[in-house]
């Protein structure tokens, strides 16, 4: 029996979606969960991203974060009562898979304490549901490999706020969803599964996202659910390296949701901040 270990950062939902799908199968599995970034290494986070994007950038990649603070704090009745991505993921579930199975919470992936769990459960696959840019030291523990969900269309788009960025650009069309292996490249891995997500019926950009965030967890389910009744992982290298995206800015995201509401064939849609669980590659820092 293939044995497997979740990695996600702040409880990410998806990571318990996977982990009740492998309890369903009856596969073994553990979790490792990154608590959040020390305010060193965000510093150093903020300052590689104004190095390799320049000022205006940095400045309007946190005008974005003031946004969706505000938006969180004026419509926070509103996204209460919003559908999310996986209603099944509730405290009770959580609680229940972390008592049922061995876990980790850590601010560090890769420090000694964390690769010493990692090695201890042996795992043959690890699966990533919303995590930092690893280093083979971690990855490279598994067995037979790590397989990672990206919200993104690979090789186009790699990186962060992929589906933000497709809109930006007036690429409806390239919004979608991979799962890939993992490698020393940032989403650079072979791709096991790829699929664009056409936009329809969804009332807001807020809608399409979480409906994106869904089916790319149905679609890693699949893959993983193949891998337990021991089909063989069938992967295509990526031809050509695309190009990176970090995370997006406030005019990044004005524009997508203007482009959006122009692809969806209506006009005045919703201008309002993005929920705060569009995208968990923005959680992570992944730029």
């Amino acid at each position: 029996m293939l044995k497997f270990l979740i990695l996600t950062t702040s409880d990410l939902p998806e990571a318990y979606f996977m982990g009740a799908f492998l309890e369903s199968v009856g596969a073994p599995f553990s979790l490792v969960n990154i608590t959040g970034r020390p305010l060193g290494n965000q510093v150093r986070v903020l300052s590689r991203l104004r190095r390799n994007r320049g000022l205006p950038y940095l400045v309007d990649f946190l005008l974005a974060r003031a946004a969706d603070r505000v938006a969180l704090f004026v419509r926070r009745k509103e996204f209460a009562r919003a559908p999310r991505a996986f209603p099944e993921v509730d405290a009770r579930l959580v609680a229940g898979i972390r008592a049922r199975h061995p876990h980790l919470d850590c601010s560090d992936p890769h420090a000694s304490h964390a690769l010493e769990f990692v090695r201890a459960q042996a795992p043959d696959y690890i699966l990533l549901a919303g995590a930092p840019f690893l280093r083979p030291t971690f990855y490279g523990l598994a067995r037979r490999g790590a397989l990672n969900r990206h919200l993104g269309l690979l090789p186009d788009f790699r990186g962060s706020d992929c589906a933000i960025w497709a809109l930006a650009l007036d690429q409806p069309d390239s919004v979608g969803y991979s799962i890939h292996e993992v490698n020393e490249r940032i989403d650079g891995g072979d791709v096991v599964f790829r699929r664009p997500m056409p936009i329809a019926g969804d009332l807001t950009l807020e809608d399409y996202l979480r409906r994106l965030r869904r089916e790319a967890s149905e679609a890693f389910t699949g893959v993983v659910g193949r891998l337990v009744a021991g089909a063989p992982l069938v992967s295509l290298p990526q031809r050509r390296k695309g190009p990176y995206y970090p995370p997006s800015g406030f005019t990044t995201q004005r524009r997508a949701l203007r482009n959006y509401a122009h692809a969806a064939g209506r006009r005045g849609a919703p201008h309002g901040a993005f929920p705060p669980d569009h995208d968990e590659h923005v959680r992570a820092l992944r730029g």
